[in-house]
């Protein structure tokens, strides 16, 4: 049978309905540590993912140079044939061409195999447009000497004996001997021993050959001039201890820098 409750139970139960919400739990510091460490961990994988990026690109760059100096050395290589050797370092090409196939011994002027090779290598190179060319001439450490005229030893002897007889009539044989030689050289080029030579020094013959090589690449095989340079090294740049491998011109192929007129 229901009986009603005591006032005091009332009261209690009144009391604990209205009582207020437990307060919320204080943030645990740790998730502020872990929100931090992810957001760090994000970036590092982004730069990483750069980098990568970078480096793949920088690869596939540097494969394509090398494909390109590559096909350049072969095209170089079938022109010049045995006439000279090609290489490549430090993005350049170099061709080697040996000196005694274009040049005669202590000159300047190509041989007819000479232009024979220039022909077949600046076909090559026209076809290149986006290469400086630097042709580089180099010589031994053979010192280049001036030869003096030789002197016909009998002939003082004569003009001495002829002196003793007539003195007067020596020395106006002497005088016309010497005006009508003066006068023969004034007619005709000294093509003797004691002619002049073209040049003095190692410098002149490497910088007379690199000129008329780059002649020969403008004039006869229509490169670009804006694309050729001539550059003499004389003696000092030797590749070897045989003076015969020294004495060589070097066709160089940098990459062709843009020059803005100013």
């Amino acid at each position: 049978m229901w009986r009603p409750l005591a006032p005091a139970v009332l009261s209690a139960l009144v009391g604990c309905g209205s009582s207020q919400p437990p307060a919320p739990a204080a943030p645990d510091p740790r998730i502020g540590q872990l929100e931090k460490e992810l957001a760090a961990t994000k970036e590092a994988l982004a730069k990483e993912k750069e980098a990568a990026d970078t480096l793949r690109t920088t690869d596939t760059e540097l494969k394509a140079k090398a494909d390109e100096a590559k096909a350049l050395q072969d095209k170089l290589a079938e022109a010049v044939g045995k006439a000279g050797e090609v290489t490549t370092a430090d993005g350049a090409v170099k061709l080697e061409l040996v000196d005694q196939i274009l040049f005669p011994t202590g000159e300047a002027d190509l041989t007819d195999g000479g232009r024979e090779v220039l022909a077949k290598v600046g076909a090559a190179l026209k076809e290149i447009n986006n290469k400086q060319i630097w042709v580089q001439g180099h010589t031994d450490d053979q010192p280049i000497f001036v030869k003096k005229p030789k002197e016909d030893p009998k002939k003082p002897a004569k003009d001495a004996k002829d002196a003793k007889k007539d003195p007067k009539k020596a020395a106006k044989d002497a005088k016309d001997a010497k005006d009508a030689k003066d006068a023969k050289k004034k007619d005709k080029p000294n093509d003797g021993a004691d002619a002049v030579l073209a040049f003095v020094t190692n410098w002149e013959l490497s910088a007379a050959r690199a000129l008329t090589v780059v002649h020969y690449l403008q004039d006869e095989a229509k490169v670009d001039p804006a694309r050729l340079a001539a550059v003499a090294f004389g003696q000092y740049r030797p590749v070897s201890k045989l003076r015969a491998k020294n004495r060589r011109i070097e066709i160089v192929l940098y990459p062709r820098a843009a020059i803005a007129p100013k």
